[in-house]
């Protein structure tokens, strides 16, 4: 079955079936490209070296999470001069190499977390159908590229916890703009000292 309006997919992956189970909506998709490029040195390869499944969660319908169980194929890069000799097939814009979640659900609990908290973010996405814990909210706030800093003149800086009593991280914020220019991993004197 091709994609539908209800859920859009890249050109090039097809729905194999849906189905219900206990607390979510699985959705079965399967890639037909017979050829992909490889990462590496960029070329293109009909070798199919094996399959494999991702089952990243996509955004939710109905109120209820939405697991795709997706199969992508593995490639052999025939490529001599390249150090890549296997690479799997690549799905940009839609899920990043080594992600659990599709990057539509990647953006929206982002925003959630960017205007919340990581704990109010995990709680109102529970109530939207987002079952994901307040550390994937957190961790998803290091995936925001943050723009160049230009000149500034006054910061502020303050620690924040990744895991309250055990993991610290220092915010440094502009006061001019209210922007939060950088998060450090730690909360130590040389770190903001080498970033400054």
């Amino acid at each position: 079955m091709p994609t539908t309006p209800l859920l859009p997919l890249p050109e090039g992956l097809e729905i194999l079936a849906v189905s219900q189970a206990e607390q979510e909506l699985q959705i079965r998709v399967i890639s037909p490209r017979q050829v992909a490029l490889c990462p590496r040195c960029g070329a293109s390869s009909k070798a199919i070296h094996s399959y494999y499944r991702r089952k990243p969660l996509e955004l939710p319908s109905t109120g209820q999470s939405v697991r795709l169980e997706l199969v992508v194929k593995k490639f052999f890069c025939r490529e001599t001069s390249c150090s890549q000799k296997i690479f799997a097939e690549r799905l940009p814009g839609f899920l990043e190499p080594g992600s659990r979640v599709t990057t539509r659900l990647r953006v929206i609990v982002t925003s959630i977390a960017g205007a919340l908290n990581a704990k109010g973010g995990a709680r109102l996405g529970r109530h939207l159908g987002i079952s994901l814990s307040r550390m994937t909210y957190l961790r998803s706030l290091l995936g925001i590229s943050l723009p160049p800093v230009s000149q500034v003149k006054q910061v502020g800086i303050d620690d924040f916890a990744w895991k309250r009593g055990r993991a610290y991280g220092t915010v440094v914020v502009d006061l001019a703009t209210h922007a939060i220019i950088d998060l450090l991993p730690d909360r130590e004197a040389a770190t903001v000292q080498r970033w400054f």
